[in-house]
């Protein structure tokens, strides 16, 4: 008898922070429980503050298939990204960028040179000694694990120029929305003209006014990036220190479509904004969302209070602070919301259980719940009945206090996680942009009928009145039924084939099949007595 096949071997290289590593996590899941590939085993490579995600994960996998494989993780050494960025220097730029209203600066050049330089540096955060650690750890894994495929986050820079040096073939694997890599590719310059710049705020597509502005903020995102000492200073050290290595970040791969690198991508174009052309090395796969455990096992008092009536689910995140201030004006919000609930009951009796769960990250020592605090002059009625619950954290992912069905709008920040997972969930929501991507996110979720932007008109993160007045019309005004019936259609497409982690993971093994079946042709071909071709492609290295 001949030994068993060998398993299907994936290793996954991605930083350790979870904006980029949650589809990894849910890919690695899906890996391991599609029942059509009985037999893979996946390596997670990453920093340490991943690991214990990458623990939970694996639990997860026991439980729906006892059978698989464990998930390997692999430390790699060095400064992991949100390390690199919160550095006080690089950390206080962040907060200027952040605080600075777009669309009050737009027409300050110095301004806007300032913000991509900024946003540079938080792309490429490590020092150039950093970065050659993380590039010899990624190179000493590959080597030791072996991999059939290997798939890499895009914004992790030292592990695609290690990659890239060492002839690995990989597959990128990303967060991202279709957009972010098909725009620059579209025909007639509508890169320019007709999708707004990172971080404006604009409409899409591009009002006629706003266009000269647009241009000339994405030229000068060009121009800085070219010209940028901290990518250039950093070459020079890899180029001396990593075996003559060039450089590759995000911008290199994806804008260079020759290269023959696949882009799997945790978005569809029915959740996109319209696009001319999806460029076909990006693979549409759909939002990866990695599993959850249920609320009712985390939190069984939190599980009881939701059952109660439909929650309105504020989170805007741990990282989106909020001083007084900005607390006054959401409870504020939270407060019209209520009242205006209260008076409509004749012709909506689901209101009469309407409650408020509000996720608040405080900046500041100021307190909430005590009387004669701020926040608890708006809301400490129905604080004291229990339907307004503030609380500074929350056990159970979002993902799973979605998953209960109880909640009818989420409010959050425009990140892309809390965007597919509540378009996932099928629940109309209610986004407060803050800055860079977060805007576009805002805009989608008008475009697509499922919400709305939740402070356009105001120049900070909320503001009472505007937000109050959104949140009605998402939840109770006469378009509220259109919000839930078109995030409810969404949802079904998006969990179709079991959602896009196990269309990724399909698409990976797959390919893994393909590159297979491409080398016995390729020595079946070598074989006919083509000899000096076969020498010439050993001498290139492509066998």
């Amino acid at each position: 008898m001949g030994s068993a096949p060998r398993p299907k071997r994936v290793l996954l290289f991605t930083n350790s922070e979870h904006g980029q590593a949650n589809v990894y996590l849910a890919t690695s899941y899906a890996l391991l429980t599609l029942e059509e590939e009985p037999d893979v085993e996946v390596h997670f490579a990453s920093f340490a503050p991943i690991e214990k995600f990458v623990a939970a994960t694996a639990e997860y996998v026991r439980h729906d298939n006892s059978r698989a494989r464990p998930i390997v993780f692999h430390a790699i050494e060095g400064v992991d990204m949100m390390s690199a960025w919160s550095r006080p220097a690089l950390l206080s730029e962040q907060e200027d960028l952040k605080n600075v209203n777009m669309l009050l600066q737009i027409f300050k050049v110095l301004d806007a040179i300032r913000r991509t330089m900024v946003l540079l540096k938080v792309t490429l955060p490590w020092t150039g000694l950093e970065f050659v650690q993380i590039f010899w750890s990624v190179a000493g894994i590959v080597r030791s694990v072996q991999p059939d495929i290997i798939a890499v986050d895009p914004a992790f820079s030292p592990a695609l120029t290690a990659l890239r040096h060492i002839g690995a073939k990989f597959i990128i694997l990303s967060p991202n929305t279709i957009k972010d890599f098909a725009m620059p590719l579209q025909p007639n310059g509508e890169a320019l003209w007709k999708y707004p710049c990172v971080g404006t705020g604009y409409e899409y597509p591009v009002p006629w006014r706003h266009i000269p502005m647009n241009i000339f903020l994405i030229l000068v995102t060009i121009f800085c990036g070219i010209f940028d000492s901290n990518r250039r200073a950093i070459q020079r050290y890899v180029a001396e220190h990593a075996d003559g290595a060039q450089l590759t970040t995000l911008n290199d791969l994806s804008l260079n479509p020759d290269l023959g690198i696949k882009f799997l991508v945790a978005n569809l174009p029915e959740i996109e904004l319209p696009l001319r052309l999806i460029p076909a090395h990006i693979i549409p796969c759909g939002p990866m969302i990695r599993p959850a455990r249920p609320v009712e096992q985390v939190d069984p008092g939190l599980h009881q209070w939701l059952s109660n009536g439909s929650t309105l689910y504020i989170n805007l995140g741990t990282h989106m602070l909020f001083d007084e201030a900005l607390a006054v004006e959401m409870a504020t919000a939270i407060r019209i919301v209520l009242d205006h609930a209260k008076s409509v009951l004749w012709r909506d009796k689901r209101l009469a259980k309407l409650q408020v769960l509000w996720k608040l990250s405080r900046q500041g020592g100021y307190a909430v719940s005590e009387p004669g605090s701020a926040v608890h002059k708006i809301l400490g009625q129905e604080m004291k009945a229990g339907t307004v619950r503030v609380v500074d954290w929350i056990e159970a992912e979002p993902t799973a206090v979605l998953d209960t069905g109880r909640v009818v709008c989420v409010v959050h920040h425009g990140g892309a996680n809390s965007f597919l997972e509540t378009v996932c969930a099928g629940i109309p929501q209610v986004v407060l942009p803050v800055w860079m991507d977060t805007y576009d996110f805002a805009r989608r979720a008008e475009i697509l009928g499922i919400g709305r932007w939740g402070n356009r008109v105001s120049d900070k993160l909320c503001q009472g009145e505007e937000l109050g007045s959104i949140l009605i019309d998402v939840m109770i005004g006469g378009r509220s039924s259109v919000y839930a019936k078109k995030a409810k259609q969404l949802a079904e497409l998006c969990n179709e084939s079991g959602g896009g982690r196990a269309v990724a993971a399909r698409y990976i093994l797959a390919e893994i099949e393909t590159e297979e079946e491409e080398e016995e042709e390729e020595e079946a071909r070598l074989g006919d007595g083509k000899e000096g071709e076969k020498s010439a492609l050993l001498q290139a290295g492509h066998c």
